[in-house]
């Protein structure tokens, strides 16, 4: 598996950010992007601060991309299995993707799921599948850019802070079927 994905950008973004497989070094600093996103409460329902351990696991059992800008991360995607007990799925991930505040709409994040996408494939998965809250609206634009298709919304899917949050379910055929 190649250690660095590019997707199609123009050259100045390209000598601007480097994606590669994250490493277990990395684990402090991709605990601390999610960490902000579980403070920013607009992309997941956990409450829980995340530690490097466990940034370490997925890391060590999932496939994680990060995105690099100066030699600092800025963002990281994850595709993780969609079900652990059910063989049937095997070539289904669920994707993940977190940015650092500073690096938002940068570009970072598109950068990342295309890059996911291509290690995901490479890694034999035939989709990645996602939940985006409805009221994420950039990440919603940013998907459909990318050519994910909506499925659905699962209404009230979770409790954040006593309010009930839908969710906005996506998936992206990969190989073949893209």
């Amino acid at each position: 598996m190649r250690q660095c994905y590019e997707a199609d950008v123009n050259a100045s973004e390209r000598s601007s950010l480097t994606i590669r497989l994250a490493e277990r070094g990395d684990a402090e600093r991709v605990a601390e992007i999610f960490n902000q996103g579980v403070e920013d409460r607009v992309a997941t329902f956990e409450t829980s601060q995340a530690t490097a351990e466990d940034a370490s696991r997925w890391i060590a059992n999932d496939l994680v991309v990060v995105g690099e800008r100066d030699g600092e991360i800025v963002g990281w995607a994850r595709a993780s299995p969609y079900a652990d007990d059910h063989h049937y799925y095997d070539g289904v991930r669920e994707a993940t993707l977190y940015v650092e505040r500073a690096a938002r709409r940068t570009g970072v994040g598109r950068r990342l799921l295309d890059a996911l996408a291509e290690a995901a494939a490479d890694a034999g998965a035939h989709k990645l599948v996602g939940k985006i809250f409805t009221s994420n609206g950039p990440s919603i634009a940013m998907v459909g850019i990318l050519g994910w298709r909506e499925v659905g919304v699962h209404e009230r899917h979770g409790a954040l802070d006593g309010e009930w949050k839908d969710v906005l379910v996506v998936e992206k055929l990969l190989g073949l079927g893209e």
